[in-house]
């Protein structure tokens, strides 16, 4: 962030405008619908029999999955239903409301450190 020619009034509108989009994202996230907690995958595989024509060409599939991690493991489990579909959907959606909101956060902490210290003297008898 390059704040040295920024104006008290133009930082004072930058972080008000921060903020009214902070104030919406935050209203949204607070709009909590029903998620499942995964990251969806499109799977093909190969079934196994030597007469199938997965063995040398195109596999089965695609077959759609939810990922998560369980004790440390990559947990797959297939999914068949497109509510159940929806559901991790809206988690991956929420995860990246929270890492913008995040980002907001940081960017309105930066310009009140700037405005802290454009206006902080040293006090020395």
């Amino acid at each position: 962030m390059n704040n040295e020619n920024l104006k008290l009034e133009q930082i004072k509108k930058i972080i008000s405008d921060l903020s009214i989009r902070r104030e919406k994202l935050q209203h949204k996230l607070l709009c909590i619908n029903p998620m499942i907690e995964g990251c969806i995958h499109i799977i093909y595989k190969k079934c196994g029999k030597e007469s199938c024509h997965c063995k040398d060409g195109q596999k089965h599939g695609p077959y759609t999955a939810i990922v998560r991690k369980e004790n440390g493991k990559s947990k797959l489990t297939y999914v068949d239903r497109l509510d159940i579909i929806d559901k991790a959907k809206a988690y991956k959606k929420y995860n990246k409301r929270l890492a913008l909101l995040r980002k907001i956060n940081e960017k309105i902490f930066s310009y009140l450190r700037y405005l802290r210290d454009l206006n902080t003297t040293i006090y020395e008898k």
